[in-house]
């Protein structure tokens, strides 16, 4: 999905995996080499004709062979690279599958198309040098950043050009950005492979994209993209010059993102492990809904809170460790005087056995600790009384009023001004089911 005007603070340029000697194909003539470039095409072109299509592309006839793949292990742009796992730190995820980053993010069917070149194309051959390519300018690359790639420039003309022959469907061209992972084949001229890589993140933002909808993947049917532009705007140009300034803008964005959409757009999904099938001694049991626990969703809030902030200048850590425990969250800023401004969150579900503790004693000792007196107490509630019944003592209401008058106690036994929320993820019966 798209994400213009949000931004992540977390990049990652274009990656590539090669698998051969570079030397075995940068001597003699193009003509004595072939290449193959291969890549899953959008859901779009999934009605394309299969089978092989020929085109001249600049005075020479390029081989199209498209085919439907029906799973990753008939997918070769998946298998180049089947067991990378990119780092998103982030993201509040360690690590993330490859098939985050694929164009069909590991679904099938999906549909292939194999680029054929009776020579080869590599723009980046260069025999003169040792290791057989060109050498790259890292002033150059300062200045301009990661340039596109030419040999999938090249594929992507190609197929362009074939859209246009076939009347029985209007396809839209391709652009770069459509095509984000795609291998390239060199073979000599006994159709031996010689040289072989996968390039993956091709195009821009193309891993912030995928970590958002990877993160994400149920806001598209959300109103958070507009949620965040217009929390942005609502703080663009107001000054952030003490905790207490810091604390409201984090406080707003929890709010009027998250609370919002979560409560009023019933947004609620990636907080809940869906139904599921188990089976056990030959019988299949269905296992209902549960709520995620704490680990699991902390990294959605966090892309949340990254979306939200980081514009603002704001910087959002997950799972700052400070010596006596982690706190799930810390947000720093500097004023405009040049001093740091800090502010931290303690993270719990409702159910959780220790609420209590980690707002007056956990996330007061944390605070402490960063040497900041403002901190947000976020509770998240799943209790519907149908789908999950924990915790059985207190209702929402009432455990909104009893959080925040603890908050006002340890606020006013610790000198610190710390607040508290609830977020309300129940799952909410519809009255036909009362």
């Amino acid at each position: 999905m798209g994400n213009s005007g949000i931004n992540l603070s977390m990049d990652m340029s274009a990656l590539t995996i090669g698998n051969g000697a570079v030397k075995s194909i940068s001597k003699g003539d193009r003509s004595e080499y072939s290449t193959e470039i291969g890549m899953i095409l959008p859901d779009l072109y999934s009605d394309l004709p299969i089978g092989s299509h020929q085109i001249d592309h600049n005075g020479k006839t390029v081989t199209i062979i498209i085919k439907e793949v029906t799973s990753k292990a008939t997918d070769p742009v998946f298998s180049a690279a089947a067991n990378l796992n990119v780092g998103a730190s982030g993201s509040g995820f360690d690590t993330i599958p490859f098939e985050a980053f694929t164009v069909n993010k590991g679904k099938y069917p999906a549909t292939l198309a194999t680029i054929k070149f009776d020579e080869r194309i590599a723009d980046w051959i260069d025999d003169s040098e040792p290791t057989g390519k060109k050498r790259i300018d890292y002033e150059r690359l300062q200045v301009t950043g990661s340039p596109n790639n030419e040999e999938k420039i090249e594929a992507i003309l190609v197929l362009n050009k074939l859209f246009s022959t076939l009347a029985s469907k209007d396809f839209k061209n391709l652009s770069y950005d459509d095509i984000t992972v795609f291998t390239e084949v060199y073979k000599g001229r006994y159709n031996n492979i010689l040289f072989h890589q996968v390039h993956a993140l091709s195009g821009k933002d193309a891993y912030k994209t995928a970590i958002y909808d990877y993160v994400l993947p149920e806001s598209k049917r959300s109103e958070i993209p507009k949620a965040i532009n217009n929390f942005y705007h609502s703080y663009l140009d107001r000054a952030i010059e003490t905790e207490d300034d810091l604390k409201e803008v984090v406080q707003n964005a929890i709010t009027s993102v998250l609370k919002f959409n979560i409560e009023k757009r019933r947004w609620i999904e990636p907080f809940w492990d869906g139904e599921k099938k188990i089976s056990h001694l030959g019988n299949d049991i269905v296992v209902p809904r549960t709520p995620k626990g704490e680990v699991k969703i902390q990294p959605t809030l966090h892309v949340i809170l990254d979306m939200a902030l980081t514009p603002l200048g704001i910087q959002v850590i997950r799972e700052s460790d400070e010596g006596i425990g982690s706190l799930d969250f810390r947000f720093l800023f500097t004023n405009s005087k040049r001093m740091p401004l800090t502010v931290g969150i303690e993270f719990k579900v409702a159910h959780h056995q220790q609420v209590k503790k980690g707002l007056t004693k956990q996330l007061p000792a944390y605070l402490d600790s960063i040497r900041s007196k403002s901190g947000l107490f976020v509770i998240m509630w799943f209790k519907d009384g149908k789908f999950f019944k924990k915790p059985s003592s207190r209702e929402c209401g009432a455990m909104e009023s009893w959080l925040q008058k603890e908050a006002d106690l340890v606020s006013a036994e610790k000198n610190m001004n710390i607040s508290s929320i609830i977020l309300d993820a129940s799952i909410k019966v519809s009255a036909s089911n009362l």
